[in-house]
């Protein structure tokens, strides 16, 4: 069989069993081990050993600890102080819980570096609080949904961590990339909640007594220092990001089980297997996308689509365009890490052909992928607040377009602006 053929049966089998709602690992498990057959040139016991070595990187190590953190955050009265915090500090603006929900995500991001467990520690506390206060649950789960994806942006980011490990970039470099975008990105959301409340008369909480700003100030002191120490320690050179993952795991027990005590040890074990439980799920997709990456490879597909690329412009800003709009596509029916382990290696070599930064790319790509996961069809933070909101996909629909267009104007802006990535990254660690 001659080789486009076989790229074709790689690709169509892949995304075609992904379309029927096949989980994505079992997806690109089947449609590489179908090919290598087809191929005969491999012993099948090679997607075994492809399998192991993708998910063996040291810097993957940090994925299940972030993860674990998150859930300590969510059961150990972290994330109940951040909203408290967070009333008080902006609740009084028009959209009030809409505007915490901003705010406690932008905190979040700054723990967990994870869109879903963020998604799931805010929608499960605040999408009861906002339909209580008179927000549609429609509209609760889309501006959720929305600044859950500041997550992967605002470092530490899982995102940024998967992408550095297979582009083999500076970690670090990508943390800071997305720094500035996410805040802008947390901005953006904050402007367009206070229209969108304006226009529909939705409320806003009470303007706090400076006593009681103090008192919850004080309160979520022990929970706002994490980001400090994880980006401090980084930055310092403290720490790498995959210590740093290690760091926050053991400060979010501490303030857990010690200053807050809303976990006990008893419920430890429990949030261990939830993680692990996560861990699984993504390490198994991490596997077989490393299985097809390599097929890729061995077929020389990523020179056939470079060449296809390079040759329809010359110019870098249309090239950015048109990738922009693809994974803008592929991001509503696949899976972030399974479009990065895919097209992350191949992409990398295309914008390096234009001379584009490629952690300014790097934060481009990532952030296409997160707006994905807000989007139908396939977008898993929409079907978790589906659930938390109890609400149809047709009904978050229609409170989701505002929010979208939003993120795709920042999109924009940090495509078409580049010191808003890499100037912090210059600034810190040099050209």
């Amino acid at each position: 069989m001659n080789t486009e053929l076989l790229i074709t049966v790689l690709f169509v089998s892949a995304f075609g069993l992904a379309f029927l709602r096949v989980p994505v690992a079992f997806a690109l498990g089947v449609a590489s081990v179908l090919v290598l057959l087809l191929m005969g040139r491999f012993p099948l016991s090679v997607a075994y050993v492809k399998m192991v070595g993708t998910v063996g990187t040291t810097t993957f190590v940090a994925i299940p600890f972030f993860l674990l953190a998150g859930n300590i955050m969510t059961q150990g009265g972290i994330t109940a102080r951040l909203v408290d915090f967070s009333k008080a500090a902006v609740g009084w603006i028009w959209g009030g819980l809409s505007q915490v929900a901003v705010v406690v995500n932008m905190i979040m991001a700054g723990m967990s570096g994870s869109d879903l467990a963020d998604a799931a520690a805010t929608g499960s506390v605040l999408i009861p609080a906002m339909k209580k206060s008179g927000y549609p649950a429609n509209y609760a789960a889309a501006i959720i949904a929305a600044a859950a994806t500041m997550g992967p942006i605002i470092p530490p980011s899982i995102g940024f961590i998967i992408y550095g490990a297979i582009t083999d970039l500076s970690i670090g470099r990508l943390f800071l990339g997305g720094a500035i975008p996410g805040v802008i990105m947390g901005l953006l959301l904050m402007g367009t909640c206070y229209v969108t409340a304006k226009r529909y008369g939705w409320p806003k909480e009470p303007v706090p007594s400076a006593r009681e700003m103090a008192s919850r100030f004080v309160d979520a002191v022990p929970a706002l220092m994490l980001p400090l120490i994880i980006i401090g320690g980084i930055l310092g050179g403290v720490f790498t990001a995959t210590e740093a993952s290690v760091v926050a795991v053991a400060y979010a027990l501490v303030v857990s089980l010690l200053v807050y005590r809303d976990v006990s040890l008893r419920q430890v074990p429990g949030i261990l297997l939830d993680s692990l439980q996560q861990t699984a799920v993504l390490f198994l997709i991490i596997a077989c996308a490393g299985v097809f990456g390599w097929v890729i490879t061995v077929l020389h597909a990523g020179d056939a689509i470079i060449g296809f690329l390079t040759g329809l412009t010359s110019r870098p800003w249309i090239i950015l365009l048109l990738l922009n709009v693809l994974f803008l596509i592929l991001g509503c029916f696949v899976d972030v890490t399974a479009n990065m382990l895919i097209f992350a290696p191949l992409l990398t070599k295309v914008v390096a052909a234009y001379g584009i930064d490629p952690i300014h790319f790097g934060v481009i790509f990532v952030l296409n992928l997160q707006i994905g996961l807000m989007t139908p069809p396939y977008g898993l933070t929409m079907f978790l607040l589906l659930r938390v909101a109890n609400i149809t996909m047709g009904e978050y629909i229609r409170a989701m377009w505002p929010f979208l267009a939003t993120l795709v104007v920042l999109l924009m802006l940090v495509t078409y602006v580049p010191q808003l990535t890499v100037w912090l990254p210059n600034l810190v660690f040099g050209k």
